[in-house]
């Protein structure tokens, strides 16, 4: 059975869900050009930090795991955090090359596949300018 089938964990519930005590600390900022969310990690944040506490399929992690990325960088949590992204409002933002944007782009996606069972298409430059 393929592990990243939608099937086998549309039965799970929700996908990609924040850890405990990370969203009680986001509150509302005003950025250049109007509100933003903005997440104010508790002390602890290694641990919120760990991709193992996001919710994801077994397989997914495992996959991470292998290419040895087991948490996230601060801003990424805080991408995942932003209002309403989880719940499908979109999200703009920009970092360096080999900051870490494709995986906030990815674990989206698969929260999006693997609720709705429906295919995503991710396209991305064969090389960055």
């Amino acid at each position: 059975m393929d592990p990243f089938s939608p099937r086998e964990e549309a039965t799970r519930g929700p996908v990609l869900t924040p850890p405990a005590g990370l969203e009680s600390s986001r509150g509302r900022t005003r950025g250049l050009r109007g509100p933003c969310q903005h997440v104010d990690v508790p002390d602890d944040k290694s641990d919120k930090l760990l991709l193992a506490n996001w919710g994801l399929p077994k397989a997914v992690l495992e996959k991470y795991h292998g290419l040895g990325i087991v948490r996230m960088f601060q801003w990424q949590a805080e991408c995942l955090m932003a209002d309403q992204v989880l719940e499908g409002r979109n999200l703009v933002y920009s970092a360096p090359t080999s900051a870490g944007k494709t995986l906030v782009a990815e674990l989206l996606i698969l929260k999006r596949v693997l609720e709705t069972q429906k295919k995503a298409l991710f396209i991305l430059p064969f090389i960055s300018v």
